[in-house]
């Protein structure tokens, strides 16, 4: 189901395309002094230190919503046109970011590209081994602005910056 395997971690993929990117991050040499995330492409490390930093360069015209990347604002831009240009090859279900179909497909396959070094337990999506491996580590680089707290993931900081703004970004109905 996954014969692609990297020689020089317990990662396993069912694409080569996908095997031959995760090794290009074996080989990457830009890392961020923030968190320690390595990347294989400066261009890339840029994009992440604005993430971390809240620098968000390309806005919507239509709505005026920032993002850090500009593949995000294109992805973003799709939302408002409708446009789902990448489609499941197993149920035909559309998305409108390359990396969503990706995640999705795994559903299907059962892949579980991404193992955590310390346990082994694997996970369809990067950004959920990052945030179980913080568990194991205890790590915590989103750093509030206004108080002394710290949290292992990003989401889990916003939420916490708006008990000091008071923003309620939902509404009951």
């Amino acid at each position: 189901q996954n014969p692609h395997e990297c020689h020089l971690c317990p990662k396993k993929f069912s694409r080569k395309d996908h095997l031959d990117s995760h090794l290009r991050a074996h080989e990457a040499d830009f890392k961020c002094h923030v968190c320690m995330k390595v990347f294989s492409r400066k261009e890339h490390l840029i994009a992440h230190v604005q993430w971390h930093t809240g620098s968000s360069p390309h806005r919507c015209h239509l709505c005026r919503k920032t993002f850090t990347r500009r593949e995000h604002l294109v992805a973003h831009v799709r939302q408002h046109t409708g446009e789902s240009p990448h489609i499941c090859r197993f149920c035909a279900k559309s998305f409108t970011r390359r990396e969503h179909v990706i995640n999705h497909e795994r559903g299907h396959t059962g892949e579980s590209p991404h193992v955590c070094r310390f346990c082994a337990k694997s996970f369809t999506r990067r950004e959920h081994v990052i945030n179980h491996e913080r568990g194991h580590t205890g790590e915590t680089p989103f750093k509030c602005n206004l108080c002394p707290k710290a949290f292992a993931r990003r989401d889990h900081l916003v939420n916490h910056t708006r008990q000091h703004t008071g923003e309620t970004p939902w509404s009951c109905n």
